[in-house]
């Protein structure tokens, strides 16, 4: 990455106004290593005592059948966390009647009580398509699993073939210090028990009629039905951050694979993933609490140190023949922290870490809701908390998805491709990361076709040509506008601000695109890094009652809209800017129709004046004289 600086001056009534801008030349690698980005590569977490919250709404369902008509494939869904392990099935309920009841409350839980029914209620609330990973109560083996056994057959009674998978507890890596497990639990001993409870659900009933093709009615015609697989693992810790070990034991999914939890065909497979989870920051306790902040989050070099510790923890699942899944995560852990965890600022964070994630081989994210919690993208019912009611709602981290299910769309395809078979379609794209575009400030990606052999090839030559690229300004800026959101505390919208005009990042990219070829542009915007509000995908926002969307862009509908078109320069250079705090999606030759009001128009230097789509945005109304002088490499402003 090659940098040179200027400064844009103006002179208005004799007043000089200055802003910085940086120019950024980043080279496309021909041959660079990919990963698989797939189309569910952002999924969600839901607690278990939180899920009848979601369903009592429309709001979850609302935006969730947005991300699936844009992606071609509804988000997966995970029901777990702590509470999971605290999850009792009976017959009927004895105390309330009800299918349902967590004890006390939902929010202070001990105990969380169900029916077969309950998975009937929310069986059908989400899109079409929906993979299901439901999480057993792994807990409690005071009667060899009896309680998990049960709790497995009515999950599949209820959800059928959108059951994918089941975990064995959640975060096991924590039993002896939840004085679940004694000293002497670890790898060995769980894989242990891990055969032995998933040797019962395999050799059930239920299970083996679903293993057996059986006819469908149709004559001559035998179908398998779906069959749910585990997911192995699921470890809180992160293996390099020892302050965030609750315990000492040998869990890893290097160590778990290496061990050879998956030595047998058999085994392998029944396995069809392995877990970790990931919080950077956490509001868990005082130590962790007073080093919150929104600057290390919404910084790419410390997200890196994060997620790429992962690496042999990747590689280990990938020898064993299943990928690695982020399978809950979030911006801090024990509910995240308003005026972090709720802000543009996390909204970044979220794009660059499933991105970063995907292109290190982590396949799927999945981010943790609560319908109390700080960090949740999206709340269902208003709730009291510190002093605050706050309003159900729609917070910027929600952003994050719907940016994301752009870069995984495929072109034509977002009201075509709907697909209802789960995640056994692994088409998607393939991703890397470019080495051009990495500072703690700035982060890039070059996603590409996957069109040809599916032969693992991890190369971007074997998988097709370059389709879109994605880059993200992360640099903090403080804006003065879209502090506040009825969904979050006000006593943490913004108070202070940077100065001056917000930065300009200018990006020259070498690509292999052909000169003249047109490059729809979709941004990330918002007031700044710090807003909770004002937060937009090329225009379009979500209604914070009912979840659609609003496009503003003319003639569009949703999944197509985008901020301009650009064309590309001579010898394949593209040019645009990004103002601080923002991210951009770049797709070759996407739109299907003029909706910015006619062609691209090449400049004098091969590069592209940008049309815009009829949205407002600060950068698109500076109407400011540049200046630039150089003398011996330093710049200076000219009044």
């Amino acid at each position: 990455m090659s940098l040179s600086r200027s400064l844009l001056a103006a002179s208005v009534v004799g007043i000089a106004t200055a802003q910085s801008r940086t120019t950024v030349k980043v080279f496309v690698p021909s041959d660079p290593n990919t990963r698989v980005l797939v189309p569910d590569v952002y999924g969600y977490s839901i607690e278990p005592v939180w899920l009848d919250s979601y369903t009592n709404t429309s709001l979850a369902s609302a935006l969730l059948e947005t991300i699936a008509n844009v992606t071609g494939k509804a988000p997966p869904i995970r029901v777990g966390g702590n509470t999971a392990d605290q999850t009792f099935l009976y017959p009927s309920s004895p105390l309330t009647g009800n299918d349902s009841v967590a004890l006390p409350d939902p929010l202070n839980a001990k105990t969380f009580n169900i029916t077969p029914h309950w998975f009937d209620t929310w069986a059908s609330y989400f899109p079409a398509g929906t993979d299901f990973i439901y999480t057993l109560n792994f807990a409690d083996n005071a009667s060899a699993w009896a309680n998990a056994v049960a709790q497995a057959e009515a999950a599949h009674a209820g959800l059928g073939d959108s059951l994918v998978a089941f975990e064995l507890g959640n975060e096991i890596d924590h039993f002896i210090n939840k004085g679940w497990r004694d000293a002497s639990w670890g790898v060995k001993t769980y894989t242990e028990q891990f055969r032995n409870l998933t040797g019962q659900i395999t050799s059930s009933g239920w299970y083996q009629a679903l293993a057996t093709p059986s006819d469908d009615g149709n004559i001559g015609e035998v179908r398998k039905k779906r069959v749910p697989t585990f997911q192995a693992g699921v470890f809180a810790d992160p293996p390099l951050v020892p302050d965030q070990h609750d315990e000492i034991d040998d869990f890893s999914i290097a160590n778990l694979t290496s061990a050879g939890i998956a030595s047998q065909p058999a085994e392998q497979k029944i396995i069809s993933s392995y877990a970790t989870h990931l919080y950077p920051q956490s509001t868990c306790d005082t130590a962790r609490w007073y080093r919150l902040s929104l600057d290390l989050l919404s910084n790419h070099s410390v997200l890196w140190q994060n997620v790429s510790q992962y690496i042999p923890q990747v590689a280990a699942a990938d020898t064993a023949g299943a990928p690695l899944v982020m399978g809950e995560t979030n911006s801090a852990s024990c509910s995240g922290r308003s005026g972090i965890s709720d802000t543009f600022g996390a909204a970044l964070w979220g794009i660059d870490y499933v991105l970063t994630a995907a292109s290190l081989g982590i396949e799927k994210v999945y981010f943790h809701l609560g319908a109390q919690s700080e960090y949740s993208a999206f709340t269902p019912l208003p709730y009291a908390l510190k002093n605050e009611t706050l309003a159900p709602g729609i917070r910027a981290n929600w952003y994050t998805h719907y940016f994301v299910a752009r870069v995984v769309r495929y072109v034509g395809g977002s009201h075509s491709c709907r697909s209802t078979q789960g995640s056994s379609d692994r088409d998607g794209f393939r991703i890397a990361a470019l080495p051009g575009a990495n500072s703690s400030s700035l982060s890039g990606f070059a996603i590409y076709g996957n069109e040809t052999s599916h032969d693992g090839s991890s190369r971007a030559s074997m998988g097709g040509a370059l389709r879109k690229l994605v880059f993200l300004e992360m640099g903090v800026w403080n804006g003065t506008e879209g502090l506040s959101n009825p969904s979050t505390l006000a006593a943490t919208d913004g108070t202070m601000f940077s100065q001056g005009m917000r930065p300009i990042t200018s990006f020259e990219v070498s690509t292999p695109w052909p000169r003249g070829a047109e490059v729809t542009v979709v941004r990330l915007t918002a007031p700044g890094t710090n807003a909770k509000s004002n937060v937009s995908v090329a225009g379009t926002m979500f209604d914070d009652v009912t979840g659609d969307a609003i496009v503003r862009t003319e003639g569009a509908h949703v999944g197509d809209e985008h901020s301009e078109i650009i064309r590309v320069g001579a010898e394949g250079v593209l040019k645009f800017d990004v103002p601080r705090a923002e991210a951009v999606l770049l797709e070759l030759g996407t739109h299907t129709q003029a909706v910015c009001g006619g062609d691209g128009q090449s400049g004098d230097n091969g590069g592209s004046v940008p049309k815009v789509s009829g949205i407002s945005r600060n950068a698109m109304h500076w109407n400011l004289l540049e200046f630039v002088v150089s003398i011996n490499a330093a710049w200076v402003l000219i009044f």
